[in-house]
């Protein structure tokens, strides 16, 4: 085998190996719920037609273990917190969908959601499924692979450079995570504590109305009049939030090589 195509081969492997660190983070295209095989023939493929797209590199690839092993490290890491910040997004889906079940009621009552393997609240799921079928339909899962390719132009191969003032950075946009979350839930939750301070006022005025039987119809029905009512709302949210979250992902990449 000519050393040429031994460099190639090595260069593909880490290629795969940035496009593999997407996979396991990133929402919808490191889902669970997607076998195995078919996210490894995604990246394989991905890497694949990326590979000889990119420049020639001015240096060889090691052949020793030890240093193959520590490049292919970092190029995981790239494609780990790429997906991560974009994963983030749907954490904040699941926050508000919690907020919104614990004033409707719906809190003691959770469904398995099969592309997290955990459970997740009633409302929370909703607002998950539709917050992915929107990122399929934007194409949003194109988009975080383009975004990963577009990495090579300022962080080539190797050249991954950890700077801890910037993984800090990275570390707290979680933070927004809860503020994006309380959003989500605002409209329903402020209609809700309307209508348990009113259903307040009503039981001390008329002590004789069992407000416990009839408080969690009318929470429910509420909870799922207004979060119909209010999806145009939580779609034009989740679109800003994702477009905050490639802005972040644009300050990695300019940050991390």
């Amino acid at each position: 085998m000519e050393i040429a195509e031994v460099e190639i081969y090595k260069l593909f492997l880490l290629v795969l190996v940035r496009f593999s660190g997407l996979m396991v983070t990133a929402p919808v295209l490191g889902s669970n719920s997607i076998p195995m095989r078919a996210r490894v023939g995604l990246a394989a493929l991905t890497a694949l037609v990326v590979t000889p797209t990119l420049p020639q590199l001015g240096f060889e690839i090691p052949d020793d273990p030890l240093g193959f092993g520590s490049m292919a490290i970092g190029e995981f890491l790239i494609g780990l917190i790429i997906g991560f910040v974009v994963s983030l997004v749907f954490a904040a889906i699941q926050v508000g969908g919690q907020i919104i079940d614990m004033q409707s009621g719906f809190a003691l009552m959770n469904v398995f959601n099969p592309a997290l393997e955990t459970q997740f609240p009633i409302f929370g799921f909703f607002l998950f499924i539709i917050a992915v079928l929107v990122l399929l339909v934007t194409g949003g899962h194109r988009l975080l692979l383009w975004a990963l390719f577009q990495t090579y132009e300022h962080v080539e191969i190797g050249g991954f450079v950890a700077q801890p003032q910037l993984l800090w950075e990275a570390a707290t946009w979680g933070r927004e995570m809860f503020i994006d979350g309380l959003m989500i839930a605002a409209p329903v939750g402020t209609a809700m504590l309307l209508a348990y301070l009113v259903m307040g006022l009503i039981g001390r005025v008329v002590p004789q109305i069992h407000l416990f039987v009839v408080g969690f119809p009318i929470t429910i029905g509420m909870a799922l009049f207004l979060t119909a009512l209010t999806l145009g709302v939580f779609v034009a949210i989740f679109d800003g939030m994702l477009f905050r979250a490639f802005e972040k992902v644009e300050t990695l990449v300019y940050g991390l090589g």
